[in-house]
């Protein structure tokens, strides 16, 4: 008997044994039904359902199934249809897996077959990126785009998803718009993004998307928790402004926290004057001061790009010897003549 055998037997022995418990732990257990996603190498993710298995495997059987047709042309089709659909069938070469995952995303995302993904993904690019044509037709270097809290993906995939939405939109005129494009905008670096300015004593809408974008966890420097909550760094009651600037992201313990008695937060830098990044400094009860500065737009280890120089503004060659060595003492040379006289 194998190891799986022998761990079903041993299920079944148990069942058998106190049915009772079984069944309150089964109930415990489908109260606990969920979904999660979590990232994964090379611009993948994993997207896991966790319910009943009568469900979980109902809805992999109707899957495998429609998998199986999907080389079977149909019989109702129109003759003169016959040779397109047949070409159609014999171009899709997907592997069995491939096309179970591209089908399931379909039909859970509510997309028809073979439409792009219309939801709002906030893919950051540099103008470089999104449209190299502009810069003498050449990818950059670091020819990738983020989609900020997953990871990295290459420009290429980016630059190809927002012309198959830009496609597809202009096929669906008569229908509901789905491409959103939306620019973030940076400072000439490269590195921070700018604010957006609100009249709202909330932070909502486009102004919380930035911020999320801008501070993905805790603003405190020894928390890595996510940043949940969006906040005044001067409080409004004390004439703190609802702005990017004023703004920050913080996990729900640290923002009740920084209203404490003794708990003091400042905004260092705005992030928009082209000076840095944006900057607060925190100073805890004890007089401790910790300065938090928001990590780049692009991701940790991210470079900044080197800016374009001309020959004609490169300093010209110095001596390669010059400097290598100090002029010797005067005392030095008048020796040396006259050693050489002698």
């Amino acid at each position: 008997m194998g190891d799986k055998a022998l761990a079903g037997a041993a299920r079944r022995a148990g069942a058998a044994l106190d049915a009772e418990s079984l069944a309150e732990r089964n109930r415990r257990a489908v109260a606990s039904r969920r979904i999660s996603v979590r990232p994964a190498a090379d611009g993948m993710a994993w997207l896991s359902i966790l319910g009943p298995v009568k469900d979980i495997i109902g809805a992999h059987v109707a899957l495998t199934a429609e998998e199986k047709r999907r080389h079977v042309l149909d019989p109702d089709l129109p003759a003169d249809q016959w040779e397109a659909a047949a070409a159609a069938a014999r171009a899709d070469t997907r592997s069995k897996g491939a096309w179970l995952a591209d089908r399931a995303l379909e039909l859970l995302s509510g997309r028809a077959k073979d439409q792009p993904q219309p939801v709002d993904v906030n893919l950051v690019m540099t103008d470089r990126v999104l449209l190299p044509a502009a810069f003498g037709g050449k990818a950059p270097t670091d020819d990738v785009a983020v989609i900020p809290g997953w990871g990295v993906i290459p420009g290429a995939d980016a630059r190809a998803h927002i012309a198959a939405l830009l496609d597809q939109a202009s096929d669906m005129a008569d229908t509901p718009a789905f491409v959103w494009l939306r620019r973030l905008f940076t400072d000439p670096t490269g590195r921070n993004l700018v604010a957006l300015d609100s009249v709202r004593r909330r932070f909502e809408g486009g102004l919380r998307r930035f911020l999320e974008l801008r501070d993905p966890t805790c603003r405190v420097p020894w928390c890595d928790a996510p940043a949940v909550q969006a906040d005044h760094t001067q409080a409004h009651a004390e004439g703190g402004t609802t702005d990017a600037a004023n703004g920050a992201g913080l996990c729900q313990r640290h923002n009740l926290v920084k209203e404490i008695t003794g708990w003091h937060v400042r905004v260092q830098s705005t992030g928009l004057d082209g000076t840095g990044s944006h900057s607060v400094r925190i100073m805890t009860p004890t007089g401790r001061v910790h300065d938090s500065t928001a990590p780049p737009i692009l991701g940790e280890g991210w470079l900044e790009p080197a800016p374009d120089v001309h020959l004609q503004d490169l300093p010209l060659p110095q001596d390669p010897w010059h400097g290598w060595m100090p002029d010797p003492p005067e005392d030095w040379l008048m020796d040396h003549e006259e050693l050489q006289v002698a």
